[in-house]
């Protein structure tokens, strides 16, 4: 499941991770979405974006893990300070990976994920 405010992000995401073989169950533009969609197609992961509308994605990775323990949580933000990382660790999130990201930033941080 991608979810990101922009929808140029949400495509360019989803190429990378079907080009790798990888199944996109769904898209969600803001948090509360993400949460509506989560419940929907129970996916293995989430690729979260954190500055979005409506329900910012820190407050949708605690209401994620919630849901669904299990679900693995990679968040993708430009925000990459050593204490916004440790707070997303401390609630849950499985990776992280910095924007702008290169293909295979992506796919490393979505095997990894999978096989945590």
């Amino acid at each position: 499941l991608i979810v990101d405010d922009s929808e140029l992000t949400r495509f360019l995401l989803s190429k990378i991770l079907t080009s790798g073989g990888h199944e996109v169950v769904g898209e969600a533009g803001d948090g509360l979405e993400a949460l509506q969609k989560v419940k929907e197609t129970e996916p293995d992961v989430v690729i979260l974006d954190l500055l979005m509308p409506r329900m910012r994605g820190t407050q949708a990775l605690v209401e994620i893990r919630k849901i669904n323990p299990r679900i693995r949580v990679v968040v993708c933000s430009g925000d990459h300070q050593e204490h916004t990382v440790r707070d997303l660790v401390k609630k849950g999130a499985s990776g992280f990976i910095i924007k702008p990201f290169g293909d295979d930033d992506l796919r490393v941080a979505i095997d990894l994920a999978l096989r945590s």
